[in-house]
């Protein structure tokens, strides 16, 4: 009988669903739950609330090229995400690692650009609410990339 290999990446458990070599290295491959499929509120949540308005990020992952996409590691691990997250995760690496943001930026910028983005995708305003549970599932995003080690 073959089990899961769980191995904790910062502070969330997460399933290896396959190891690769990279550049002579060899990395866990692990996916990084989004919010619908985290249970509860991840460990960063108090924090990411509390901190919305002051929090400016400092980026910790490497980014790795795999087949001409850059993908975030922590240590070992590749981190495997949907792309809404990684999308989010790259805004945070352009604004906070690549260009060196003014002293007023901070992490509730960057979600409030994520979801104007998706404005004009869409083509269409969202509603306040809409809005708010948008403003939430990416600050829980923020906690879950806080936790896994990406950003701090």
């Amino acid at each position: 009988m073959c089990g899961k290999l769980i191995e904790k990446v910062g502070n969330l458990e997460l399933e290896v669903e396959a190891i690769v070599e990279l550049e002579g290295d060899d990395y866990k491959v692990v996916n990084v739950p989004t919010p619908d499929e985290f249970t509860g509120f991840p460990p960063s949540w108090e924090f990411v609330k509390s901190n919305m308005l002051t929090w400016r990020p400092y980026f910790k992952a490497k980014m790795v090229d795999f087949n001409g996409q850059l993908i975030p590691a922590v240590g070992q691990y590749l981190l495997n995400m949907d792309e809404e997250m990684y999308k989010f995760l790259m805004d945070i690496y352009t604004i906070f690692k690549v260009n060196r943001p003014s002293i007023e930026t901070n992490i509730s910028v960057v979600i409030t650009k994520q979801i104007d983005d998706l404005e004009r995708e869409r083509g269409f305003p969202f509603t306040g609410e809409e809005r708010t549970r948008l403003h939430i599932r990416y600050a829980i995003e923020a906690a879950i990339l806080r936790d896994v080690g990406v950003i701090n």
